[in-house]
Order: C-alpha cells, then structure tokens, then sequence
C-alpha cells in the first residue's frame, strides 16, 4: 500500500542526507584537485578542529568551478524552502506567504578538510551565517576498528542537541558513516563534532570539504533597505540638528 507523509518538526532542526549523483561528485574531485596542486592558502585559522591542512577555496577558485558552487546554492534554496516549511507548518497564513517568497541565497566560506588519524573537530556551530555543509570525497582505507563493539563512534560525524522532550520519541543525538560522495546539509546554530579515527597508515586521508551559506527572501531584503534608508535619514537629522545646536555665530561678545 501507498501512503501519504508528511514530516512535522516544527521544534527540531533538520539534517538533509544527500547523495550526489557521479557527474556533481566528478566537479568537486575537480575542485579539489585545482585547489590543492600547489600553494594553497589556509583557512584553519578560523576554524576549531585539531586538523593540520584545511585549503581555502577562495572566491576565485569557485569562478573556475561554477557548476559546484551553484549546485550548493540549489541545495541550500531546497534546504531553506522545505526547512521553513516544516517550521511554519502550524501557521496557514505565514505558511502560505513563504511559500510565494523568492529565496535568495549566497555562499559565504568554503574549505577543504584533509583529516589524518588522531585529528578531529570538536563539538562546535558555524557563525556568521544560516546553513552550513560537508560532503564527503575520501575515506580512510586502513582505518582500524573501534575497540568497543557496542558502540563504534571513530571516524563518524556526530549531530547533537534539539530534541524533543519524550525520549521514548526522540534522540538528542545522530551519527553517520562518511561516505564518497555523501553530503549533509543543516542549520549553521546546528552542534555537530567529527570524531578522530585510527588507522594503520599515518597518512591515510578523510577528505571533506564545507561550506557556509546565508540566505534571505526578497520581501526581508526589501524591508531591510527600508529600514536602512529610515536610520540614514533619521542619522542625517539628528546630525543637522547638532550641527545648528553648536552654531555661536550670533551670540553678542561682552566685554
């Protein structure tokens, strides 16, 4: 039998697996290739991971490459409009008014992550921005098994917090296996740490790469700029009613 689903979560955050069809994974292995051949510049500074090589694709980079960073911008436009929907799924006329919103979207940071055995990202968000990403491109081909069978975390990306608060329901924390070509996009606020894994070859590469995005609607944009154009005038105001609080050209000199 066939039924119809829907999915309610207006109280947690949503984590969106996808996979990425051959031609898409053949342009980030492009991407990555083109970004590591020589000197590449490093974004680990900004970044909380125990993790020794992290190459910026910069924005120039992305120009050579257009086709990933507008497959990125599609899935975040997809993330945003199925994401608020579910949010706002209580509400018929906020529901019904994001539903004819124009979304539009932006890439804000992007980088790749070359892990070795022993490195890890810990529990942290991504700032300064709405979604966030990983997709995954290598995996470690030695990596050495868990000691405990009940329980294999090594290597694995960890979601956690937002849950709801019947635990017979819920879980307050997710982990998946990274795989080529596996990517999971979710709400930058989102807690979420990679673990470290072992392996019998100390080079023996995890290769992702992240992104961050921002993104707005046409309507908030335009409200935006409303109001910025109210406290440029209101600034310009306030400026010209100092400007004549301070004029002493007409006070009369005493003697």
């Amino acid at each position: 039998r066939k039924f119809s689903v829907e999915y309610i979560q207006p109280w947690s955050n949503m984590i969106c697996k996808i996979k990425l069809q051959d031609d898409i994974f053949e342009e980030l292995q492009k991407l990555y290739n083109y970004t590591t051949k020589d000197k590449w510049k490093s974004f680990g500074e900004q970044l909380v991971g125990q993790i020794n090589e992290e190459p910026e694709v910069t924005p120039e980079i992305m120009e050579k490459f257009p086709i990933w960073p507008d497959f990125c911008l599609q899935t975040v436009s997809q993330y945003v409009r199925t994401a608020m929907i579910q949010s706002l799924y209580c509400d018929d006329k906020k529901l019904s008014e994001f539903k004819n919103e124009e979304i539009l979207t932006r890439l804000t940071t992007m980088w790749f992550v070359n892990q070795k055995p022993g490195e890890y990202n810990p529990a942290h968000i991504h700032t300064n921005c709405k979604v966030s990403a990983v997709v995954y491109l290598q995996t470690p081909k030695e990596q050495i098994k868990g000691r405990k069978e009940h329980y294999q975390s090594d290597g694995k990306i960890t979601f956690m917090n937002n849950t709801g608060t019947d635990s017979n329901f819920a879980n307050s924390q997710c982990s998946f296996d990274p795989k080529p070509g596996d990517m999971y996009i979710f709400p930058a606020l989102q807690h979420h740490m990679v673990w470290p894994y072992r392996s019998a070859n100390s080079d023996d590469l995890r290769v992702s790469l992240s992104f961050n995005a921002d993104y707005t609607t046409k309507s908030m944009l335009e409200q935006e700029q409303k109001n910025h154009q109210k406290m440029y005038e209101a600034m310009k105001k306030k400026e010209s009613e100092n400007d004549k609080s301070t004029d002493v050209s007409n006070i009369n000199k005493s003697r």
